[in-house]
């Protein structure tokens, strides 16, 4: 069971929070006279009474829409820092209520090239449904299954029609070719009773001892317990280190990635906050502004640089807008270099992990 693989519920549009308006209010009275508005720029006001200064304040950092290249997927903004995004989130889900089932729906994939028609499929899109309970009284529930592969874009959907709209590929992945079909698996299911899971919690509990009596027969990384988790807002530099793996010496990329899969997990409203707040305190991230990710959803962008063998990236956390959900993490390709990325534009979306749902409920397992 991959419990790292969990998404959120959709939440209601919240008000700006504090660091929004102070640094709207900031950047109005910095300004002399008032600006021309651009052609085409868009403010989102309606605050009613929040009085005309708090008015003005957001209407100053409010987002610009505007059309974006392919290759550049995000929207030009005017946009408050990485640093100032992450502490509205965590003050957003310092709030959030729990319930009875952390529920979560997730689907993940990757892009291949398809030199015969010249288009990007995203394949290997494992998807899984889960419900987590709360306490000993109700069961687990866990669906998965291989979804097919599709056409990336509007523009790979044409390019795939136009050759002839294949149902099966063969693609190069990790320097073999494997392929892939455009038919999804059936669902597994899998119930797991109270009695079962403290069964299994035995078992992990038994393998956590032998491992510490006998390191050298155990995997470097271990899962951390529940507990352990909920513990970490109170030791910032272990959380810091957590997100920052393998060892602590990663770089901000893994850790927009780390998160994401911490986020993905039921946590207290307290742990969740402390995750925004790390990642608030690390160099190296950047607010790319408002993107669509490849579902269509607005969000706004979080991204540190990454370069591997295969070419260099754009890691983005990408967060709701105004309620800073977190709607997944997208690899987006910079530049590519090797066969994997032969034949891919910059902007691809080359690894995506997205939630299309994600929260507690106190709803029953559908």
């Amino acid at each position: 069971m991959d419990d790292q693989r969990m998404i959120r519920s959709f939440l209601a549009e919240a008000p700006p929070s504090a660091e929004v308006i102070a640094e709207g209010r900031r950047r109005v009275l910095a300004q002399a006279k008032p600006r021309p508005r651009p052609r085409g720029t868009t403010f989102r006001l309606g605050l009613g009474g929040l009085g005309v200064a708090t008015a003005a304040a957001a209407t100053a950092v409010a987002l610009t829409v505007s059309g974006g290249s392919p290759a550049s997927r995000t929207m030009p903004t005017t946009q408050l820092t990485a640093q100032q995004v992450l502490l509205a989130a965590a003050q957003k889900a310092a709030s959030e209520p729990v319930g009875r089932y952390w529920h979560s729906h997730v689907i993940d994939g990757q892009a291949y090239h398809v030199a015969k028609g010249d288009y990007v499929i995203t394949g290997a899109r494992h998807e899984i449904d889960q419900w987590i309970a709360r306490t000993d009284g109700d069961d687990d529930v866990f669906r998965s299954r291989f979804a097919g592969a599709i056409p990336q874009t509007s523009a790979d959907r044409a390019a795939w029609q136009r050759a002839g709209s294949p149902s099966t590929w063969r693609v190069l992945s990790n320097g073999q070719y494997i392929a892939q079909t455009a038919t999804p698996d059936k669902w597994d299911l899998v119930r797991t009773t109270p009695a079962q899971r403290k069964g299994y919690e035995k078992m992990l509990a038994r393998a956590r001892k032998e491992c510490a009596a006998k390191p050298r027969i155990c995997p470097a990384a271990q899962q951390i317990t529940q507990a352990q988790r909920e513990a970490l807002p109170k030791d910032p530099s272990a959380l810091r280190a957590y997100l920052l793996s393998p060892g602590g010496k990663g770089g901000p990329s893994a850790a927009l990635t780390n998160a994401a899969h911490f986020l993905a997990k039921p946590g207290s409203p307290k742990l969740r906050a402390a995750v925004f707040r790390t990642l608030a305190g690390m160099q190296g991230i950047r607010n790319k502004g408002r993107t669509t990710d490849v579902r269509g959803r607005t969000a706004t962008a979080l991204a540190a640089r990454s370069s591997d063998a295969r070419g260099t990236f754009d890691v983005e956390l990408l967060l709701r807008p105004g309620t800073y959900q977190v709607l997944g993490t997208e690899t987006v390709l910079v530049s590519g270099r090797g066969a994997e990325t032969q034949g891919m534009k910059p902007g691809t979306v080359f690894t995506q992990e997205l939630f299309l749902e994600m929260g507690w409920a106190n709803t029953a397992p559908r």
